[in-house]
């Protein structure tokens, strides 16, 4: 009976002294009471309740840290981080996820601010390091950024010193509490000038951004390259430093078919109105990268020679290229009997032909700018069958030159365009694509991608209209032309009114280059081929 009563009152015991927690049991323990057989129970058990305590507390905090990376709050953060680090007027995240330790945004989208050096930024399939503690211990290391696609519409300039100066602090700013090393777009879009008439781009091309102790270093391989009248080179390997000194290229390599431009010395300065200077080599480069597509009908052929780079991406006429032009071995420009004074000549001279005249002697000076194309000083040679020589000016046509007596005939020779309703259901589709959708609440959260949407229909318009500008290019100027001096022996009309220069030896016309670029040379033909068929009659 006693064993019992004595074994009921140690349970007892041991179940009061339990209850009195952690520093009670253990002071027991020590002092010998319950000896170390109790203590190392008492030990064990508070062990295990605090090993419980703990596994649990970890589940809640790792349950708490998913949700918080998921959560609309956190994705807000990350956009207000986002806007604020790029004095951005607004920006969008959506499709936001983490897999494998990486962040995975779908699609970003940044409307520049005042003070931004951009008027927009997209970028889709961006992924970066993201550990479950990112921005809670420390700086969230997100190693390099990395996109698909990424489209980029850099501003002119700015309208201000004081505002230069803000653009520059965007660029060169410290991000504090994340931290990236370098940024890579598989197919990055890179847009730039005051006007459409005066642009330049690079697009679609494997770009590397990698921090510097001065700035920046962007390197660019692949993709295509235009600025002004050049268009569409593609793109070797164009390297840049960007500090706040302005823009170096350090590297600019580009091919045009058979042919290359190498850039030379080219720096932009920084400022409100960026000043461009350096040179560009241009060696055996197609006419199709530097002339409208409308102009390559009548004219083809590569050049060479070292343009100066000059003007700045802020103005009107935006950046010039000015040079000699020189028809070196393997050089040459074609005209092709589509242009009208060669048909006339094809059809009243029986002795040579015109279907295609290969200038491959001489040169000219070149300049373009503010929308314009001007060759002066043009002295060619195509052997014994013709020489060229004078100016020539090419431009785009005013809103009353389209309209007017010559522009009515114009349309009838566009190409065909889409039907804006067409490109804008597209456009719309293509900018709201990856927008979240819902209730009222998340449409009225989604007005950005409606500005976006908006704004490539604009520009896509505008570049119609563009493209519809230059199959109607004015042109003023005057170029001399002489052919052999038996050219017209079998018409005397045409004899009479061209007559055989006694020293050359040569017939020499005067051709007046006036008007739309597709009336070219029209009335002199007609004239010749006047007198031509006045014999036949």
């Amino acid at each position: 009976m006693e064993a019992d009563q004595t074994h009921s009152f140690n349970q007892k015991l041991s179940q009061w002294i339990a209850s009195q927690g952690f520093w009670f049991q253990l002071r027991h323990s020590i002092s010998g009471c319950g000896g170390w057989a109790m203590t190392i129970n008492h030990l064990t058990r508070i062990g295990l309740k605090v090993a419980i305590a703990l596994l649990v507390a970890s589940a809640i905090f790792g349950v708490w840290l998913v949700k918080r990376v998921k959560s609309e709050s956190f994705v807000e953060s990350l956009g207000g981080g986002l806007r604020d680090g790029l004095s951005a007027s607004e920006a969008k995240i959506v499709n936001y996820h983490r897999s494998s330790g990486e962040a995975v945004i779908q699609r970003v989208t940044v409307e520049g601010g005042e003070n931004s050096f951009f008027h927009s930024l997209d970028a889709g399939n961006v992924r970066f390091k993201m550990p479950l503690l990112a921005g809670m211990s420390g700086p969230w290391q997100a190693g390099t950024l990395q996109a698909k696609v990424m489209e980029l519409k850099v501003k002119a300039g700015a309208d201000s010193p004081e505002q230069a100066k803000k653009f520059g602090e965007v660029i060169f700013r410290d991000w504090p509490g994340f931290e990236f090393s370098s940024v890579e777009v598989d197919e990055a879009s890179v847009s730039w000038g005051y006007s459409l008439r005066a642009p330049g781009m690079i697009e679609k091309s494997r770009m590397v951004a990698i921090r510097s102790s001065e700035g920046w270093r962007l390197e660019f391989k692949g993709g295509k390259f235009s600025q002004n009248w050049l268009k569409n080179l593609t793109i070797e390997h164009l390297v840049m430093e960007v500090s706040r000194g302005g823009l170096l290229i350090k590297e600019g390599k580009f091919k045009s078919e058979d042919g290359k431009v190498v850039l030379k010395d080219l720096r932009v300065t920084g400022g409100n109105k960026p000043e461009v200077s350096g040179r560009a080599e241009f060696t055996k480069v197609s006419l199709a990268s530097l002339l409208p597509d409308v102009a390559t009908n009548y004219v083809e052929g590569n050049i060479s020679g070292e343009l100066a780079i000059s003007g700045s991406t802020n103005s009107v006429e935006g950046i010039q290229f000015e040079g000699d032009v020189k028809l070196d071995e393997g050089s040459l420009i074609s005209i092709q009997e589509r242009l009208y004074l060669m048909k006339a000549l094809a059809l009243a001279d029986r002795f040579n032909s015109y279907r295609k005249v290969d200038f491959t002697r001489g040169g000219f000076h070149i300049k373009t700018g503010g929308g314009a194309l001007k060759l002066s000083r043009v002295d060619l040679i195509a052997g014994d069958l013709m020489t060229m020589q004078g100016n020539l000016e090419v431009r785009y046509p005013t809103d009353q030159e389209l309209v007017g007596p010559d522009g009515v005939k114009v349309p009838a020779r566009f190409t065909p365009f889409a039907k804006p309703s067409a490109d804008s259901d597209k456009s719309a589709a293509s900018a709201s694509a990856s927008a979240p959708t819902g209730g009222a609440a998340a449409q009225k959260g989604n007005e950005i991608y409606d500005r976006r949407a908006q704004e490539r229909i604009t520009e896509q318009l505008q570049k119609e209209d563009l493209e519809r500008r230059s199959q109607a290019l004015r042109c003023s100027g005057t170029m001399r032309i002489s052919i052999m001096g038996e050219a017209f022996d079998r018409n005397q009309p045409l004899r009479d009114a061209y007559p055989v220069d006694p020293e050359t030896k040569r017939i020499s016309i005067e051709v007046p280059l006036d008007g739309p670029l597709l009336e070219l040379t029209r009335k002199q033909a007609e004239k010749i081929t006047e007198l031509a068929e006045a014999l036949e009659r």
